[in-house]
């Protein structure tokens, strides 16, 4: 059973019971016909409710799916609820619903104990009914809002008490707020001397699977990239012609760590990324990025590999949700090393870090390979220092 019940005020109905039991013999005894009728009566009721309470609620069933509701913060959504009752119907009852406070309610009555947002709506349910629950929320702060309780109240209608409905198992549903995002206003240059996916007429690099035109076949031109329809067509040899691409793609390296303790602008830092993000999932560029805070895994910090699409920034995003100012961090310099190590620079590496004079050393002959882009705070619209070798 998914519910832990909880019978408050049964002890009084039963008390109840017995007196109507007595009182019934007692009528029965007297031979008072009329009172016996009206206290079976009630009897009766009484056991009916008895039976109800102990049987309602038993096949109640929440549908435990895992889902995630993604917002930013101040946007609006719902948590939806689905509720299936295979036995005896619920009138009346009170739902009640506990999350943690990255959300809060949008638009109803809630009290607020101990972090937590508690919100009771009004719940019914008939019997072989399907029922679902709306609560509106809004986003407040970055982070991941977990439904901490679920429970339901069923009063009971001729006398004081209730049953009570506490769900057990863990709550795969949740709320996710994502970081605050702004426009970037940048351009991210493209590499023609790398292939890739991106359009570009002066790239060295052709698309073999996105052809677009034809043109006269010249000395030189590969066998297989004759046109044979054309050329039968213009009764001269007709080479394809095909979609020139370059490569762009970026590496965001993001030092929060200042002298053994978290940076003040941390949260800006966090928006800061979050926002080119963003940008690079509009212009459909492939992004990575590392962060100097621990992870557990292979790679001992926070890394997303390159990547692209709306599946990739989504991961990208609930990632960034997660970090919190009370993890662990790692120094800057292992990021660094790592990716020398490890990983092909990509086009453009974008190092955002306070005390930049610190690492330079470590990312001076990353200039000869790539363009990198040095950032030393998060202000809108503020310069960058860059170096460029050889130009791209």
């Amino acid at each position: 059973m998914n519910w832990s019940r909880q019978d408050l005020g049964m002890k009084n109905t039963r008390i109840y019971v017995d007196l109507l039991v007595f009182t019934c013999i007692f009528s029965l005894l007297l031979k008072q016909y009329v009172l016996l009728s009206v206290f079976s009566f009630l009897l009766i009721i009484a056991l009916l409710q008895v039976h109800y309470y102990k049987k309602v609620g038993k096949k109640l069933e929440l549908i435990n799916e895992k889902k995630r509701v993604r917002l930013i913060k101040d946007t609006t959504s719902h948590i939806v609820l689905t509720f299936q009752n295979k036995g005896l119907p619920i009138w009346n009852a009170t739902l009640l619903i506990s999350f943690q406070s990255a959300i809060a309610p949008n638009g109803i009555s809630n009290t607020t104990n101990a972090g937590f947002h508690e919100v009771k709506v009004p719940f019914s349910i008939g019997y072989k009914k399907s029922v679902k629950v709306k609560i509106p929320i809004i986003g407040i702060r970055r982070g991941l809002a977990r439904i901490k309780q679920i429970e339901v109240q069923i009063p009971h209608p001729l006398t004081e008490g209730s049953v009570w409905l506490d769900f057990k198992p863990f709550i795969l549903m949740d709320a996710i707020v994502f970081p605050q995002m702004y426009t970037i206003d940048e351009e991210f240059t493209p590499s023609k001397l790398k292939q890739g996916h991106l359009e570009l007429t002066s790239s060295l690099y052709d698309d073999p699977f996105f052809p677009i035109g034809t043109r006269e076949y010249e000395p030189g031109d590969q066998f297989h990239h004759i046109h044979w329809k054309a050329s039968a067509k213009m009764q001269q040899l007709q080479t394809k012609v095909f979609t020139k691409v370059a490569n762009v793609s970026v590496l965001f390296l993001v030092n929060v760590v200042e002298k053994y303790r978290v940076v003040e602008d941390f949260e800006e830092k966090i928006e800061w990324l979050a926002s080119h993000i963003d940008a690079c999932y509009k212009e459909d560029i492939p992004f990575s990025f590392a962060i100097n805070i621990r992870a557990y895994g292979k790679i001992p910090f926070v890394y997303l590999t390159i990547g692209s699409g709306d599946k990739h920034r989504i991961q990208a995003l609930e990632l960034l949700s997660l970090l919190s100012i009370s993890d662990f961090f790692v120094p800057f310099e292992r990021i660094i090393t790592y990716i020398e190590t490890h990983e092909e620079l990509p086009v453009v590496v974008y190092v955002m870090t306070h005390e930049l004079e610190k690492f330079l050393p470590l990312l001076t002959h990353w200039e000869r390979r790539t363009n990198v882009l040095y950032r030393t705070d998060v202000s809108k619209g503020g310069n960058y220092d860059t170096s460029f070798y050889p130009p791209y």
